[in-house]
């Protein structure tokens, strides 16, 4: 008799592609897919949290988004923001100019030109608090990320499933191997405060800080957590970007930074695979089994700043037919 294979899903957040999250999570609710741990980063903790208070809603809360940007484009949501999550920086934006000059007179323009503050986080700190308060008492092992940029420290929040599952202990340090750098994984337990930096994106500035520390969203170091997983026999790796271009070379500024993004985050996909293979006594992931539900297309830069249904869909009938196939007989996963 075989025993159940431990599965695992990590989530990947970017953009305006959680919506890709949301429908993978959809489908292992209707699937009955019961993951025995969950990692996730960036606007997938936010799905995650979701699909274990009210895995039933999810589709609501899509729709409901959708329809709070329904009809507009991207630039549109650079000049207003999006309802609910962020609004444009304008009054620190003006601040700066009133403010008398400090440092060199070339840095100092373009700190008040193009400042790194170009958007401000609107979500409330009921927000957070309840994301913490929710994922905190789950049973299903939880973690997600962020990163220390004064350290260049990546802080790995866990709930208290998510220790036992590691077997770590708050406080736990995990050294990299990179000669000469004190550069590290610490791993914390899930507040408010952890919640906040992991969804706290470069174009909000860098003023937020997360015990003393500046703080960001972990998916810019790591989109997906996955090296943590090596106890586990099947890992879905959901990441809204697809492994590899698949179109013609770029021919424009935004093409290109199309392109340096999801090359950027397919490196760090890169890392956590290798991660794997290095924690295995033969060098390969052996009997572990990645199962990569990504896009199939580049993204277009403008798709980065609007929620979308199309992606939820995708997202959707792809991870339904994984999840049939691997779930013949209801609750199992094949390994």
């Amino acid at each position: 008799m075989t025993s159940k294979p431990v599965v695992a899903m990590a989530l990947g957040g970017l953009g305006g592609f959680n919506f890709h999250d949301a429908g993978v999570l959809t489908a292992a609710h209707e699937c009955g897919l019961e993951p025995d741990v969950i990692t996730c980063t960036s606007g997938a903790i936010f799905w995650t949290h979701l699909f274990l208070t009210d895995p039933g809603g999810i589709r609501a809360e899509v729709e409901q988004q959708a329809e709070a940007v329904s009809g507009a484009n991207a630039v549109q949501v650079a000049v207003l923001g999006d309802p609910g999550v962020f609004q444009p920086a304008y009054a620190s934006w003006w601040a700066r100019w009133l403010a008398p000059p400090s440092g060199a007179p070339v840095r100092d323009l373009f700190d008040r030109l193009f400042p790194a503050e170009v958007y401000q986080s609107t979500r409330p700190e009921t927000f957070f608090a309840q994301i913490a308060a929710d994922l905190g008492a789950a049973r299903t092992p939880v973690m997600f990320n962020a990163y220390a940029v004064t350290s260049g420290r990546e802080l790995v929040f866990c709930n208290q499933a998510a220790f036992g599952f590691l077997g770590l202990s708050p406080g736990h340090v995990r050294p990299h191997d990179i000669p000469g750098e004190d550069i590290s994984t610490e791993y914390r337990p899930v507040d408010a405060e952890a919640v906040r930096a992991a969804l706290w994106l470069t174009l909000y500035g860098f003023s937020n800080r997360y015990q003393g520390e500046t703080a960001i969203d972990g998916a810019y170091e790591r989109q997906l957590i996955m090296s943590e997983l090596t106890g586990c026999d099947v890992i879905y790796a959901i990441k809204p970007q697809a492994s590899a271009w698949r179109a013609q070379p770029p021919a424009n500024y935004f093409e290109v930074q199309d392109f340096n993004t999801e090359m950027w985050f397919n490196t760090s996909f890169a890392a956590e695979v290798a991660g794997l293979r290095a924690a295995r006594p033969d060098g390969a992931p052996g009997s572990i089994r990645i199962e990569p539900i990504t896009m199939q297309r580049p993204l277009g830069y403008f798709n980065y700043f609007v929620e979308k249904l199309p992606n939820y869909t995708e997202g959707y009938e792809q991870a339904r037919q994984i999840f049939q196939r691997d779930l013949p007989g209801g609750r199992g996963v094949r390994s």
